[in-house]
């Protein structure tokens, strides 16, 4: 559906399932896919990309749901299992 003209911006998505509903669906349906901390890692990354540039493909619900899944990997931010970065070796 594309709507467009005066006074109209441009219609981008529809959901018809609650917020949360849909992030847990998501979470999982993703935490199969991912495997090691490093793929969970790169799948953030490319994420906050998205979300920072303003990407048509950027979905805040599995943004959202990688980020549960990152929280639950490591017990607590920074702890041990949170993926890091590979060069420096931060928490991301």
């Amino acid at each position: 559906m594309d709507v467009s003209g005066r006074g109209f911006s441009r219609v981008r998505g529809f959901a018809c399932e609650d917020g949360e509903a849909q992030v847990l669906r998501l979470m999982s349906g993703l935490a199969p896919f991912l495997g090691a901390p490093a793929g969970l890692a790169r799948a953030l990354r490319e994420a906050r990309k998205a979300a920072r540039s303003g990407a048509a493909g950027y979905d805040p619900a599995r943004h959202a749901a990688l980020v549960r899944l990152a929280r639950q990997g490591g017990s607590a931010r920074g702890g041990e299992g949170a993926p890091r970065c590979g060069s420096c070796g931060r928490v991301v």
